[in-house]
């Protein structure tokens, strides 16, 4: 009997602590398609990045202006480093068919854009896309300048399950009517 009663905070505490949480769930061609159901507009939804991301361009010589990041000296070379830590709320700047400009900045042309890849389904996450692949690496324009995705390539975004839930609906309730309503009794 005493090793039942010391579970019961246990269990009660995890079910206090999951029913508590805010689920998530990966941004899918499918998703999408509800979400828009419910007349959900796309750039009013908050997004999550679902793992790191790191950008890393070489700096040209004599190119001393970075916007944002950090400025690595490797090989003989300058770098800059911008990194997408998991979890980083973002929001939708661009829908397209297909593919959604996430922001997880404030500033022109800083965002990166998710969609259905080549093979995906509609179950499939949206994932990062880039403009061109070199091997397992994607090249990328952000703030203007060509970056290389060192590490992410494989991201996805993600949204509250709160969004597929929501239901537009117009209630109201009838109020009767008596014979006098109607002009003759």
């Amino acid at each position: 009997m005493k090793k039942y009663f010391y579970s019961l905070p246990v269990l009660f505490s995890v079910i206090l602590f999951t029913s508590c949480s805010d689920s998530k769930t990966y941004f899918t061609p499918a998703i999408r398609s509800r979400v828009e159901a419910n007349s959900v507009q796309l750039t009013k939804i908050q997004y999550f990045v679902d793992r790191d991301i790191v950008l890393k361009r070489e700096l040209d010589k004599g190119e001393t202006k970075v916007i944002s990041g950090t400025v690595k000296f490797e090989n003989g070379h300058y770098e800059n480093i911008i990194t997408l830590k998991k979890g980083t709320p973002g929001v939708c700047t661009v829908v397209a068919p297909n593919k959604v400009s996430i922001s997880f900045e404030v500033g022109d042309n800083k965002y990166l854009n998710f969609g259905k890849t080549l093979q995906g389904t509609s179950t499939d996450p949206y994932r990062v896309l880039a403009n061109q692949w070199e091997g397992d690496e994607g090249i990328i324009t952000y703030e203007g300048k060509t970056y290389h995705i060192q590490s992410g390539t494989e991201a996805s975004v993600k949204i509250k399950t709160k969004w597929l839930t929501t239901n537009q609906v117009d209630s109201r309730q009838m109020k009767g009517r008596t014979v006098s309503d109607n002009g003759t009794q």
